[in-house]
């Protein structure tokens, strides 16, 4: 087998799932692993949408995916939904899934 060249491998950011106990979290905690502690990754799921489409601390030149560690952990705190909308954790795959990144749950 041949080895592939770093540039096919895909870059992995790493979400905390038990540090995800509210939205603001989710938001605070994406934005830590594409870009560093403070560091900007959306505010709501259009800006989400805009950063996995490039340009905003993820490779443009090569693959990238998301690990979301203990995502059941951060789930049960991201899925109390007002009746009639999406859970926000299904609305966040929803935007990884639009915007063709990989979204392991872990």
């Amino acid at each position: 087998m041949t080895p592939q060249p770093d540039s096919a491998v895909p870059v992995i950011f790493r979400i905390e799932g038990r540090k995800i106990k509210s939205i603001s979290d989710f938001y605070r905690e994406i934005g830590r692993s594409v870009n560093g502690p403070g560091g900007y990754f959306g505010r709501n799921l259009d800006a989400l949408a805009d950063c996995l489409r490039g340009g905003f601390g993820t490779p443009e030149n090569r693959p990238f995916e998301f690990d979301w560690e203990h995502s059941a952990f951060s789930r049960r705190y991201l899925m109390d939904a007002q009746r009639g909308q999406p859970a926000f954790f299904d609305s966040v795959q929803d935007v990884f899934d639009d915007a063709g990144v990989t979204l392991n749950l872990r």
